[in-house]
Formats: structure tokens, C-alpha cells, sequence
């Protein structure tokens, strides 16, 4: 059997993962329910993230980490990528919407004192291909989703993937059992409990470690291993790193897979499918 086997790609809803030593601090349920009041002509969609702010089109809004509260740094070439979201001139302010004046005189709209802008990149309304770009550029939120401290989600080869914050791919221990009778086709089942990696699996498969007082939330659990550590679990699924990724958005880990018989488990990238 070829070691390049077809991946069994997780797919899930609208839903929403750190070496053995960086969790610090505790974990609280951060999904917002402070949702934002929306001035006239935007809305917001489901995202992966959480509920996104969108303009009158329907395409995502973003902040940026290089502007100030209430000044734009996108000019020139960035303002051409990044659109500023155009506020009329006889626009007021009203709660936690803003009106920023750009460098050329003309003014854009602000929420939470961080000015907004589409992203020329985005294709069609509900794309989020701006978010986490050169890690400056988020999309805004008017409600965000749960994920725990030092996780986030990044694109990869496989799709919206949880990450660490510096980069280290999360995967997830999945079994599955070989159907020789349909074309071959592995059947995807529920991961094993932790207790599966351990010693030298553990040293190769870091586990996502969670603080003592860790509460969980939404798709996120909290399991306790057998060294009385607590792992963060997506979807019921153990969250690891791989020791063999070296650098920002390497998967290597994908794929790597033992069979007995015809059932087996098979490491796959934490990918998120819209």
C-alpha cells in the first residue's frame, strides 16, 4: 500500500492548537457576545474565525496591526491592495464606529478606533484570504470564536489550518478503517484518547498543552493525560505539534499512517473546511 495514501480531508461547518511548553496563563471562553452595533450599508457572515464585518458588497473588512487608534498608515501601494472602507462626508461618528482623515485629505470609517479596508485579494463575499496576512492584517470581528491562548488559524496545503502563534502546524491522530471493497477509500473515525501518545510518540507528537485552570469552550475541550498534564482537544480530536516542522507552515507530519489489518490511525494537518 503507498504511503501517499488519499488523504481523508476532515470536513466540518462554520467551527472553529502550541509546544509542550507554551501554554501560560489561564484559558477563558472568549467568544464574544458583545456583537456590533452596524452602521448603515454593512453586515457581517459566518466565518471560520467568527462573524465578520463585510461592506455594502458583502466582501470581509480587515484592521491593520501597522495602523495607530484613529490614523491609517496604508497609503500609496497599500491603499491600492487594501481599500480603505470610504466614510461620506456627512458621516458621524456613533458608538464604536469612527472617522479617520487619511493622508490625502478624504476620510474612512474606524471600528474600535482601527480604520477598515477590503482587501483586493478577497474574490467573492465571504472570503477571508486576508486574514493573518504577513501577520499584520485581521479580519474584523463582530463576534470572534473561541480558540485558545497562542492558537490561530493560518492557510497551509491544506486549507484554514490551526497553528500555533509562531507557526507550528497542529495535527490531529485520527483512526480509520481500510474499506478495500470501496476503491480503497479509508473510512474516517474518532481520534484515540491521548493516553495513545505517549514516550516516544509524545517526543516526536508534542501534545498541545493546556493550563491547569483551562475552561473549555464551544469545539474546544480540555483531556487529561496520563502524566496529569491537560491537552486541548478540537472536535474530540487531541491537538499535537511535530517535532520534523521546522520552519512557519511546514505539514510534514501529514500522512504519516500505521495499518494492521485493515484498521489504522493516520496523522492529519487540523485543517478547517468551509
Amino acid at each position: 500500500m503507498a504511503k501517499s495514501m488519499t488523504r481523508v480531508v476532515l470536513c466540518i461547518g462554520t467551527a472553529f492548537a502550541s509546544l509542550v511548553a507554551f501554554a501560560a496563563g489561564a484559558d477563558t471562553p472568549a467568544q464574544s457576545s458583545d456583537a456590533a452595533s452596524l452602521i448603515a450599508g454593512l453586515s457581517s457572515h459566518k466565518t471560520v474565525y467568527g462573524d465578520a464585518i463585510a461592506d455594502a458588497h458583502g466582501m470581509t473588512l480587515y484592521t491593520s496591526d501597522d495602523d495607530g487608534r484613529g490614523k491609517s498608515n496604508c497609503n500609496a501601494e497599500c491603499a491600492e491592495t487594501w481599500l480603505p472602507l470610504a466614510a461620506p462626508r456627512i458621516a458621524k461618528p456613533s458608538g464604536d464606529w469612527s472617522i479617520v482623515t487619511r493622508d490625502d485629505g478624504t476620510k474612512q470609517w474606524a471600528y474600535r478606533g482601527k480604520p477598515l479596508y477590503s482587501f483586493s485579494g478577497d474574490n467573492v463575499p465571504g472570503d477571508v484570504s486576508g486574514d493573518g496576512f504577513v501577520g499584520h492584517w485581521h479580519a474584523a470581528m463582530a463576534v470572534r470564536n473561541f480558540m485558545p491562548a497562542g492558537v490561530t488559524i493560518r492557510s497551509t496545503d491544506f486549507g484554514p489550518s490551526f497553528t500555533t502563534d509562531d507557526g507550528r502546524t497542529l495535527y490531529m491522530l485520527v483512526q480509520f478503517v481500510y474499506n478495500a471493497g470501496a476503491n480503497g477509500t479509508p473510512r474516517h473515525q474518532s481520534s484515540p484518547a491521548p493516553s495513545a501518545c505517549t514516550d516516544d510518540c509524545a517526543r516526536t507528537w508534542l501534545p498541545l498543552i493546556a493550563p491547569a485552570n483551562a475552561v473549555p469552550a464551544g469545539d474546544w475541550s480540555v483531556v487529561a493525560r496520563g502524566d496529569g498534564t491537560s491537552q486541548w482537544s478540537w472536535k474530540n480530536h487531541p491537538l499535537y505539534t511535530y517535532v520534523r516542522d521546522t520552519k512557519l507552515g511546514d505539514t510534514s507530519g501529514e500522512g504519516n499512517w500505521t495499518l494492521i489489518g485493515n484498521a489504522g490511525t493516520h496523522w492529519e494537518v487540523a485543517n478547517i473546511v468551509q
